[in-house]
């Protein structure tokens, strides 16, 4: 999941439009990479034994969701949009984080930590 979100971070740097027409509209190459990182934490979120990959997968449904206001209004005000679409990168980190260190705590406690889901 981390390397994922990472990925996208430089992705979505790549990305960006110039700074001069940056957000007037949708910022359809951020989108992409918006929407490619969700499909990737419903994957993980759906095969994850914990429940943080499904809030991080969620805060990301928002992302996404901004882009396609943006695209079915694209009178939405340039900073709310950009607001929107970045906004939820940093409750994303605290719950990696957070997510991360409570499976260290495990480890340290209990020898090893259950990373998956049993398969059906």
């Amino acid at each position: 999941m981390a390397a994922g979100l990472l990925s996208a971070n430089v992705a979505t740097v790549l990305s960006w439009s110039p700074l001069p027409s940056r957000f007037y509209g949708l910022e359809l190459n951020v989108f992409v990479v918006d929407a490619a990182l969700f499909a990737m934490l419903i994957i993980v979120a759906l095969r994850a034994d914990r429940g943080w990959p499904l809030l991080i997968a969620a805060l990301q449904f928002d992302a996404v969701g901004a882009h396609l206001v943006k695209l079915v209004a694209p009178e939405t005000i340039r900073v709310a949009y950009a607001l929107l679409i970045t906004v939820w990168s940093w409750p994303t980190q605290m719950l990696l984080a957070v997510g991360t260190w409570r499976h260290v705590r495990r480890v340290r406690r209990e020898g090893n930590d259950r990373s998956w889901s049993v398969p059906e």
